[in-house]
């Protein structure tokens, strides 16, 4: 009897042990979160007190109008190295209308969602049609949208990804709104816009510093940032 307790205490002291290492195993085998798993920064704002935006003529579909310039862009292939590896890199948020941004990503070290986040600080609407964007970001992103704070349509894009080759690319992106009335191009005072892109981290750099990249061209004088997407070479995007 004695021999058979003891044998049934070892199985059961044996049977804990194995639990007890199988736990440990499981919580060494589960997924570690990133450090910047989720993450918001703090808000900068840039721009000008003041600033004059003209308002193009013409309606919906009229695409022969100022109103649709943008709505319909065609790729633009330069030769070369793009200009932007040779720029300086902007290391604070600028723009030429008055803005303020941050940055809110959601996600682990294997995928999340960007978002920046602009707000009009202007006591008067700003038109985003054919407005121009650069940031740096990860390379190999996906998910470009648009988003208002009214239920706006999502314009087009003419877009390219610039890799830099350390894990990280130029993003440069020009807006392109159609077939919507104009009020429905405009972040209105104290309104806001989302820029959004999604993919995995990159160690190369952080929410903060992908924050303090973008730089921010409405189109104030309905020059359109035509010139813009000449220069870098940018391809057009459906919605």
């Amino acid at each position: 009897m004695q021999t058979a307790r003891r044998g049934r205490l070892g199985l059961v002291a044996g049977g804990a042990a194995a639990l007890l290492l199988a736990g440990v195993w499981a919580l060494a085998s589960q997924p570690t979160k990133a450090a910047a798993d989720v993450g918001k920064t703090t808000s900068v704002s840039a721009g000008p007190a003041t600033f004059t935006q003209a308002v193009p003529t013409g309606g919906p579909s009229q695409y022969t109008t100022p109103l649709e310039h943008c709505a319909r862009g065609v790729n633009h292939p330069i030769t070369g190295p793009n200009p932007i590896l040779s720029q300086p890199l902007t290391t604070s948020f600028t723009s030429n209308v008055p803005l303020s941004e941050y940055v809110n990503f959601t996600g682990n070290q294997w995928y999340g969602l960007w978002q920046f986040v602009f707000t009009n600080t202007s006591a008067k609407p700003i038109s985003m049609d054919c407005a121009a964007i650069i940031f740096r970001g990860p390379s190999k992103s996906d998910q470009h949208y648009y988003l208002n704070s009214s239920t706006f349509g999502h314009p087009q894009e003419d877009y390219l990804e610039v890799p830099r080759g350390d894990g990280t690319s130029f993003y440069i992106v020009r807006l392109g709104f159609h077939d919507v009335p104009y009020a429905q191009r405009l972040v209105y005072p104290g309104g806001t816009f989302t820029y959004q892109f999604g993919g995995a981290p990159a160690a190369a750099i952080t929410n903060t510093q992908i924050r303090d990249s973008i730089s921010v061209s409405a189109d104030l004088t309905q020059n359109f940032n035509d010139a813009f997407v000449l220069k870098y070479g940018t391809n057009r995007l459906t919605n």
